[in-house]
């Protein structure tokens, strides 16, 4: 009695720490695929930090993809029990990899958050290494006792599970590269009141002005005289002079590369639609969208609309380049490049804002051309406000996935049975045959 007592206790802990693991792997995953530039970030924090040579960023794309693909596959094979030796070992390698490599950022403090759930759930380096811990233990104890598993599939139905499943986050990831992330949970998602962010939370800043002369630098407040003539502007900095802030966009500040002048509230509180080109490196963007780039910039000029080019390049060398390569009319103003980053996904992104209100983004695959931009936006379907809530993007996605998988292990599981049923009756029409004869 207490030997099967203590079965049970096994079997309801190994499948805890399976299911456990199962969502922990797949939401991770998920989460990587819904924002794979926002990984790739992340990955750039880490190469900085370790002082890692540098890395293409299509490199650095295709890993933020493969690990995606890695950590959802891995999920959704604990989550049906499949291959479970393989599968324990390979999830207890690269537990141990995480919890080794947690350690050190929770001691060492390299980078501020590990990004193993992008925005949608930042964790601490205290708290990262706390969990990767309790994964580490789970991930023993499933492999230790693998055997145990509760069966949710059959074996011959396995190969449908693995094949969609990785298709599907496949798939989804080189949408939300293409499109933009489907679930935006950064400040500046779509249906976001930018002026309503900045009315309730009034950060302070302390503005410091950077001049630099013969690799030396300068930092002068904005009240100090301005140097001589030999020192060379850098970058204006804008730094909160308070660390709790509820204010997601206290780094949106934006200044006139040529004058310097503060035109954040200028773009925030504008009146009517405000187009905003989003360029976080100008040496680094993408210059096959330029054709359409500069029929959004002439279309905002024959409309009366706002247009800003904004930009973290405060070099005379890169905004010249850029000028030279795409003919580009515009002005050019300053921000912060990572702020930009969090903006949009994309460079260069086109973003538009009504009042203050972001009502629709485009990403530098999808900007809309001379036939979507036919007319004023006021009679525009692009001009109008249709962002769906969050729980409905979920479901749909949720939908997305599950149905087309049901179905696909029915229609393989009826697939069999006709196949069974052909073999039956095959094989029974050679044993009367046999008995005929005989």
């Amino acid at each position: 009695m207490e030997k099967q007592t203590g079965r049970t206790i096994e079997k309801v802990l190994v499948n805890v720490s399976r299911f456990l693991l199962a969502f922990v792997f797949i939401f991770s995953g998920f989460v990587k695929a819904n924002d794979p530039y926002g990984t790739v970030f992340k990955l750039q924090d880490y190469v900085q930090a370790f002082g890692i040579p540098h890395i293409p960023f299509f490199t650095l794309v295709i890993a933020a993809v493969f690990l995606a693909f890695m950590e959802f596959s891995l999920g959704m094979h604990l989550l049906f029990g499949m291959s479970r030796v393989v599968i324990g070992r390979i999830v207890v390698v690269f537990m141990t990899f995480m919890t080794l490599l947690t350690a050190y950022i929770f001691a060492f403090d390299p980078v501020t958050d590990c990004g193993c759930f992008g925005d949608v759930l930042v964790l601490s380096n205290g708290q990262t290494f706390a969990k990767n811990v309790v994964l580490l233990t789970a991930a023993i104890l499933n492999l230790k006792y693998c055997h145990l598993h509760i069966k949710v599939i059959g074996y011959n139905t396995q190969w449908v599970v693995t094949m969609f499943s990785s298709a599907y986050i496949f798939i989804y990831s080189i949408i939300c590269i293409y499109d933009l992330p489907v679930l935006d949970y950064r400040p500046y998602r779509i249906g976001t009141d930018l002026r309503a962010l900045a009315e309730n939370e009034k950060p302070s800043f302390d503005v410091k002005i950077v001049y630099e002369r013969n690799g030396e630098q300068l930092e002068l407040s904005a009240e100090d005289d301005d140097p001589d003539s030999t020192w060379h502007y850098v970058e204006t900095r804008r730094i909160p002079l308070t660390d709790e802030t509820n204010l997601k966009t206290a780094n949106f500040y934006v200044t006139d590369a040529e004058t310097d002048e503060d035109v954040t509230d200028e773009i925030l509180f504008g009146e009517g639609y405000t187009f905003l080109l989003v360029i976080p490196h100008l040496m680094h963007a993408d210059e096959g969208c330029i054709d359409l780039v500069n029929e959004a910039y002439d279309y905002a000029k024959d409309h009366g609309y706002a247009f800003y080019c904004l930009t973290g390049s405060n070099s005379k060398k890169a905004q010249d380049y850029w000028i030279d390569h795409t003919g580009a009319e515009y002005k050019y103003y300053l921000c912060d490049e990572r702020e930009l980053k969090t903006i949009v996904r994309a460079a260069p992104g086109l973003v538009l804002l009504k009042d203050g209100v972001v009502i629709n983004k485009w990403s530098n695959y999808t900007l809309p051309d001379e036939y979507v931009l036919c007319d004023r936006l006021e009679n525009l379907e692009i001009g109008q406000l249709h962002e769906k809530e969050t729980q409905d993007k979920v479901l749909t996605i949720l939908m997305y996935f599950f149905l087309p998988l049901f179905a696909f292990i029915l229609i393989d599981r009826i697939g069999s049975g006709f196949a069974l049923y052909r073999h039956w009756k095959r094989k029974s029409r050679k044993i009367l045959k046999n008995k005929t004869s005989t």
